[in-house]
């Protein structure tokens, strides 16, 4: 089987610790991000110990310190980090997808023809167009130069799409001029879906915003859904990050009529933890399997595997160790990653308080004490499955107002 690995938030901070720590209120917290020797250390576990055969960088590469950074700033992390991972893996193909931070300002994504020359996102997507033609073939490389996004043949019968999810973060500012599609994003979506459906391939969906997120713009995120809806039998993968934590959330169908309407799960994203620390985790690398290559490949999931870096150890014995923290075939039992049994996961941990403390709380956070309230375990539970932001009537009994305050209330990103 294909194996693939994603992490992201390789932050360039450097010290002499294998991450930084402070001391607040007389605790000991990992409240920076790591320096660069232990993203080499990532590189150097994941080039020799995981031997992948593609990573999904899905970005955010810069670290926290967004008000002194500068374009120049950015250009010369994503360039560093390229390179270390050419140096680490050579020959190993790379398919990565922006980040919010990787603009200066953070969160400034205008979409094309929306502000003037001086101020357009031109700088970026030319210089990571330049950047990442080591990885992607020409054919792909125009819609990056355009608007940071792109499509990718893996083999004649798999097409890996990365998306820019930052046309549907609220915090682009630039989206207030005009939030109807940017960049063509989403129809040219529909299009690559449209030709992948009509020739028996299958796809594969990067990016770094999860749209069912507050974050994400409700246009964005409902067309979105509807999309994955359209083509639930196309897709077959949705690959994110941008929270630092390890969730996923469901998508359910939207079919207008009663026998279209049955709410049957068409789609999910997994949502990585990071490899930075902040705030309070430990540097953390996912590793997917997948049902390909051969004959008969359908390129869903099989597994995945969370390894985790042990900090104390690292600190007080300058010794590196990345440990495995769990697998999904032995945590959730599970020997496939579609919909339907991402579903079954979904109502397990509805129904048992204790095995969603036992598993998806404590993989959450990475075991670090942290107790789930009353009102946290509604909230997670209605966070799963709400693959579409915004939207009241996902979990009836959870105020929508109080869905975005929870979330805010624990945004890392």
């Amino acid at each position: 089987p294909a194996l693939a690995t994603l992490f992201h938030y390789p932050t360039l901070l450097r010290s002499k610790q294998w991450y930084q720590r402070r001391v607040r209120g007389g605790s000991l917290g990992a409240n920076c991000d790591i320096p660069l020797h232990t993203y080499e250390n990532a590189l150097q576990f994941i080039a020799e110990e995981i031997k992948p055969d593609v990573i999904f960088l899905t970005g955010d590469i810069p670290a926290h310190d967004v008000w002194k950074q500068s374009r120049d700033d950015q250009l010369q992390r994503i360039l560093l980090t390229a390179d270390l991972l050419t140096e680490f893996l050579p020959g190993t193909r790379v398919l990565p997808s922006l980040g919010n931070h990787e603009s200066s300002p953070v969160d400034s994504f205008p979409p094309p023809g929306v502000a003037p020359p001086d101020l357009s996102n031109q700088w970026l997507n030319l210089f990571v167009q330049k950047v990442w033609s080591r990885w992607l073939p020409p054919e792909s490389l125009d819609t990056v130069g355009y608007a940071g996004f792109y499509g990718f043949s893996f083999s004649h019968d798999l097409r890996i799409i990365s998306l820019n999810t930052q046309y549907c973060d609220n915090l682009n500012f630039w989206l207030y001029l005009n939030n109807t599609d940017p960049g063509g994003q989403l129809q040219w979506l529909v299009d690559e879906l449209t030709w992948a459906e009509t020739y028996g391939v299958k796809v594969i969906i990067l990016g770094h915003i999860p749209t069912g997120n507050s974050d994400c713009f409700k246009a964005f995120s409902w067309n979105y859904y509807n999309i994955v809806d359209r083509f639930e039998d196309t897709i077959v993968g949705q690959f994110v990050g941008h929270t630092h934590q390890d969730h996923f959330k469901m998508m359910y169908s939207t079919g207008s009529t009663a026998e279209e309407g049955d709410h049957h799960p068409t789609g999910f994203q997994f949502i990585s933890p990071s490899l930075t620390t902040f705030q309070n985790m430990r540097p953390a690398i996912r590793v997917y399997t997948l049902d390909g290559l051969h004959s008969k490949s359908t390129y869903r999931p099989l597994k995945h595997e969370t390894y985790l870096f042990d900090m104390e150890r690292a600190n007080k014995k300058n010794e590196t160790a990345w440990e495995l923290e769990y697998s999904t075939d032995t945590a959730y039992n599970l020997t496939w990653l579609t919909p339907d049994t991402m579903q079954g996961v979904y109502e397990r941990l509805a129904a048992d308080r204790a095995y969603f403390n036992a598993t998806f709380w404590n993989f959450m956070y990475h075991e670090n004490g942290d107790t789930c309230s009353d009102e946290c375990y509604t909230q997670e539970l209605c966070r799963i499955r709400t693959g579409r932001s915004h939207d009241p009537s996902i979990c009836p009994k959870v105020n929508l107002k109080s869905q975005i305050s929870y979330t805010l209330n624990n945004k890392m990103c």
